[in-house]
């Protein structure tokens, strides 16, 4: 019985909290954690790329591809920049990147995006907390659930 009730109780919240987006225009956008009020410059491209590279593999649950990725940033890279990227890439499980991924994300974020790259928010990670990340394009490719939830989430800015 009491299986059941929990499974009255959760299933329709997550699919409220992920169910697919609408249409861009009729989307009811989710604010952001905290943003500058001014962008930093956009970071320099192997950067750049690196963290994407690191994100794609995390929607696609590739713990090695998401580490070597994380390593990489962190070898380029300088700063709290580098000191982000180095604690998830030695993080000992998937789950650990993730849990780094949330800090490092909010770092990149800060930086001006490139042309076709977006801002993209999930309310359900970290803890109901919610996290955000960046990405290539606007169909939501979730880091923090992976196949799980590839798709939970929303874009907050392109």
């Amino acid at each position: 019985m009491k299986k059941g009730l929990w499974f009255v109780l959760i299933v329709p919240l997550v699919f409220t909290f992920c169910s697919p987006a609408e249409p861009a225009a009729s989307v009811e956008k989710v604010a952001a954690p905290e943003q500058p009020a001014e962008l930093q410059p956009q970071l320099p491209d192997d950067l750049f790329n690196a963290y994407i590279a690191s994100q794609v593999a995390l929607a696609g649950d590739s713990y090695e591809d998401a580490q070597a990725s994380l390593a990489q940033l962190a070898a380029d890279s300088s700063g709290e920049l580098q000191t982000l990227a180095q604690a998830a890439a030695d993080a000992e499980d998937i789950e650990g990147i993730r849990a780094a991924f949330i800090s490092l994300s909010d770092e990149v974020a800060e930086a001006s995006l490139p042309e076709g790259y977006s801002l993209a928010f999930c309310p359900m990670a970290n803890n109901y907390q919610g996290a955000n990340w960046v990405q290539e394009g606007d169909a939501i490719n979730n880091p923090y659930f992976g196949s799980a939830m590839l798709t939970c989430g929303s874009i907050i800015k392109q």
